[in-house]
């Protein structure tokens, strides 16, 4: 009989770690292992997948699909943390992925249930624009 496959919890924390230095930015699996590659260490693609798969089946970690990105983000839940129920704004020049949370947009899912009879999956709604930082810069 084989005994259950454990992974390195030491790299498990490790990308734990990182996903709460970010705080509520959204990174990509990809993005975790170049972090990890530029520090010297021996944290891979497929095992930053597998921490992930891990982390989010915990309730540490959120997963995203988000328009205009081809895989998944990530992102670290606090302790307490509630991140359901609200809109996102995407900057579409520097890709910066900001969480909404604004009672006057709170009006509109109720609005389309009640007249429309369709029910808005508001983790998933996303607003594209210019961040300030990159209206500045304009």
């Amino acid at each position: 009989m084989s005994r259950p496959r454990r992974y390195n919890t030491a790299q498990s924390k490790a990308i734990l770690e990182y996903m709460a230095s970010l705080g509520e930015t959204h990174v990509t699996a990809a993005q975790i292992a170049e972090y990890f590659g530029k520090t010297g260490s021996s944290v891979g693609l497929t095992t930053v997948y597998r921490h992930l798969d891990k982390l989010t089946g915990s309730g540490k970690v959120r997963k995203y699909f988000i328009g205009g990105v081809s895989c998944a983000c990530y992102q670290y839940i606090a302790s307490g943390e509630d991140c359901a129920g609200h809109f996102h704004l995407k900057c579409d020049a520097c890709g910066t992925l900001v969480h909404l949370r604004c009672d006057m947009l709170n009006e509109i899912p109720e609005h389309v249930y009640a007249e429309h009879s369709f029910l808005i999956d508001r983790n998933r709604v996303v607003f594209y624009g210019k961040c300030a930082d990159c209206l500045r810069k304009d």
